[in-house]
């Protein structure tokens, strides 16, 4: 089976790289996806050497969450940054030969805090029924607030770019702070916690409940990150419903599907449409970004917080923030925020030994979640809903993903889950 998992990897690359070569770069070379040339023997094997190196140590199925982060970071960030350098330089860089050894570790590290012994929780005792109830009320002023905000209720989505920026920049103008963090909390938290809960207990009215709420969501604000996050979270549902065995494999087709489905359709319809919503969008904008945040931090003075939570200690460093800083020097677009995944901010702040501080702080935080959900009735609801903060970590800062990204509530949300079986007397 791990012959079988290494060539589905192999399978994978080759499905990004047609991706990249036929569909993104002629498309986007614009916005950065550049191809100089095709990399040569060398590059490539060193490349590979790298990206199957993780997948040979860690095992394929999957028990608790942090196995799952571990797939989702080696998929949608380990592997492109480490393969898309190749397209962007021609030979192969030291700096980032470093990048691909820390990554591997920093992968290594999380990939075994499954092996760490659970800690033990005094659960709340609550009622499962009051806690439907606030959910419902807290769902339903939510989105009063957020379409108040926006000017209503719209329910055609924006389909082509220019339809996407023009709605994202409208929704930035009538945009408040506290929008901004609801609307975050209702497309990672709020809507995948109700299609979680119908896919895991087989109530189909609940699926179609929160993916129409995701929709709607998608027509106020033009966030891709909205729909795919879902659609990512239910792709790990499909993964992982033989109890997890051989999660690693199944995920690993799954993409395959999609890249391969999506390259299908965009050579016979002419069109560019689904390789840059799952293969660019999803799949190989954190490893471009991962490499230009690299290639300007390793020549510039790192950004060490001074903009965020050292401020008061730190004189700015920047005028910028790191993803306004990459927009403006890569893509030529001051007001771009070219947000990347943790271990790019984690480099943008502190160079390598980030890589390692922010991996351990992670790595503290899954071992946390790994205990929160070691029920057997609400397990497969507690991995399932990690999805979409695993997918922040591939999207965004750590830091970010406490709260913005909604990993603090799922906590919170898992931890009173598990008290509501006391009402029941079931203490598992």
């Amino acid at each position: 089976m791990k012959l079988i998992q290494l060539g589905l990897v192999g399978i994978y690359v080759w499905l990004l790289d047609i991706s990249y070569v036929y569909f993104i770069s002629p498309e986007y070379a614009y916005m950065g996806y550049i191809y100089q040339q095709h990399p040569s023997a060398v590059m490539i094997g060193v490349s590979m050497f790298f990206i199957i190196l993780p997948a040979i140590f860690i095992k394929k199925d999957l028990d608790k969450p942090s196995e799952l982060v571990f797939w989702i970071l080696y998929f949608i960030v380990y592997i492109p940054v480490v393969w898309v350098p190749n397209y962007l330089f021609d030979t192969i860089k030291p700096d980032f030969i470093y990048t691909n050894v820390l990554l591997f570790f920093c992968l290594l590290i999380i990939g075994n805090v499954n092996r760490l012994p659970a800690m033990k929780f005094i659960h709340p005792n609550v009622n499962l029924g009051l806690l439907k109830i606030i959910f419902v009320i807290t769902l339903l002023i939510f989105f009063l607030y957020i379409f108040k905000v926006s000017g209503g209720i719209s329910l055609k989505p924006p389909i082509n770019s220019e339809d996407i920026y023009d709605k994202r920049m409208t929704f930035r103008t009538k945009l408040t702070p506290l929008a901004g963090y609801i609307i975050q909390w209702l497309a990672k938290v709020c809507n995948p916690l109700i299609v979680t809960i119908g896919l895991c207990k087989k109530k189909n009215i609940y699926v179609v409940i929160g993916l129409g709420l995701q929709y709607l969501l998608y027509t106020v604000n033009g966030l891709k990150s909205t729909l795919l996050s879902t659609g990512l979270l239910i792709i790990v549902f499909i993964a992982f419903r033989k109890k997890g065995r051989n999660f690693s494999i199944l995920f690993c087709v799954s993409l395959c599907s999609l890249l391969g489905i999506s390259i299908f359709l965009d050579f016979i319809l002419d069109q560019t449409y689904l390789s840059n919503l799952f293969a660019r969008r999803m799949i190989i904008t954190p490893g471009l970004l991962t490499t230009y945040y690299v290639d300007f931090f390793s020549n510039n003075p790192k950004a060490l917080l001074s903009y965020s939570i050292f401020e008061k200690f730190i004189d700015p460093v920047y005028d910028q923030t790191p993803p306004f800083i990459i927009g403006t020097e890569y893509f030529g677009r001051p007001e771009m925020a070219a947000n990347a995944n943790m271990f790019a901010d984690a480099f943008a702040n502190f160079g390598y030994i980030g890589f390692l501080v922010y991996t351990v702080i992670l790595a503290a935080i899954l071992w946390l979640y790994d205990s929160l959900t070691q029920n057997e009735k609400w397990q497969g609801v507690g991995i399932i809903l990690f999805v979409v903060p695993a997918w922040c970590l591939a999207d965004t800062a750590l830091t970010t993903t406490f709260v913005t990204g909604g990993m603090v509530f799922t906590f919170v949300i898992m931890y009173l889950l598990l008290g509501s079986d006391l009402q029941k007397g079931d203490k598992r």
